[in-house]
């Protein structure tokens, strides 16, 4: 075998690898289509679910074991993000989702006043 052969072999073997991965298609990997699961920090944790035509809120105190369940989120969406709020007496929940960063929710909490009680970022369960 030529010298020039071997080398081409050499190039092609290390090579292919590389060809093939940057050859996926991005539509394999698609972003979710809303944030439904689990996300957390350490004191707070947040079941979001579509179920039933609506979408679902638990919220949970991770030091009290406290929990809030609410349905029925209305949904505002701009270019990047999605806007979740459920009305609890006047108190709103929202959370904010971006499709491009899926592992992370904003969640706030606005008293009936408009005073924001609370405004963390929350982790997926799993996730960063």
């Amino acid at each position: 075998m030529k010298l020039s052969h071997l080398a081409c072999a050499l190039f092609i073997g290390i090579a292919a690898p590389t060809i093939g991965f940057t050859t996926i298609p991005s539509s394999v990997m698609a972003a979710p289509k809303n944030p439904d699961g689990f996300y957390l920090d350490r004191d707070w944790g947040v079941s979001l679910e579509f179920k039933g035509g609506t979408y679902h809120y638990r919220g949970t105190n991770n030091h009290t074991g406290k929990t809030l369940e609410l349905a029925g989120a209305s949904v505002s969406t701009t270019a990047n993000r999605r806007i979740y709020t459920w009305n609890n007496g006047g108190t709103r929940y929202r959370v904010t989702w971006q499709p491009k960063d899926p592992d992370v929710i904003r969640l706030q909490v606005i008293e009936p006043n408009g005073r924001e009680r609370l405004n963390r970022l929350l982790n997926a369960e799993g996730g960063c």
